[in-house]
């Protein structure tokens, strides 16, 4: 399995976009992503509208609610650019963002197995469990405000033989984010240094 990063910027509510011009904005901006597929919209649903799913590098989902995109380690270090250029695309169709996700998912070796279960697992009990899900919650500052983090352990033999770590930050429900490049760089930075401090198992 390979590490992804996720972002999920949530649109203020009442949004409202040409299915079209919005496609059509991407994909002269970002070629590499491929002809999206566009889905019946009725202005209510919140299913899926627009997807860009051919490049498994880069991919984009767009609804009324949010607009996700997942990307590979070419594009870790472009992360911040990214979604600056997206909250740009919107903002030529009047379309504003109020907050934003950032999950981050690493796949490590079976060998870290025992080392989580060291660390975390201090119940005798639990000495001789095959697979874990364990999964808690902080907050954290950086210098803009509040940050929301799920840190989230997970085996799943079936599925994938590392193990999961993974990370779903966010900006709190009720603080409304500027959405400019030093709030996105900031948050980015914070949430990356916060990732490699927590994922030293040496």
């Amino acid at each position: 399995m390979k590490d992804t990063k996720e972002i999920v910027l949530f649109f203020e509510e009442g949004v409202n976009f040409s299915l079209l011009d919005v496609s059509r904005e991407i994909v002269s901006r970002y070629k590499e992503c491929g002809e999206p597929i566009l889905f019946p919209d009725d202005g209510k649903t919140k299913a899926p509208l627009i997807l860009f799913n051919t490049n498994p590098d880069f991919q984009i989902q767009i609804s009324r609610v949010s607009l996700n995109f997942v990307v590979n380690h070419h594009y870790f270090k472009k992360l911040a650019a990214l979604i600056f250029d997206m909250v740009d695309v919107f903002e030529e169709f009047k379309c504003k963002f109020y907050r934003m996700g950032y999950i981050s998912s690493i796949f490590l070796s079976p060998d870290y197995v025992k080392r989580v279960k060291n660390r975390f697992l201090r119940v005798e009990e639990l000495e001789d469990i095959s697979e874990f899900n364990l999964c808690w919650y902080k907050r954290f500052q950086n210098k803009f405000g509040c940050i929301n983090c799920w840190e989230k352990f997970i085996t799943d033999s079936t599925n994938f033989k590392d193990l999961l770590i993974q990370y779903d930050i966010n900006t709190p429900v009720d603080e409304n984010i500027s959405f400019d490049m030093k709030y996105i760089k900031e948050f980015i930075v914070t949430a990356n240094d916060y990732i490699e401090k927590r994922i030293d198992f040496k």
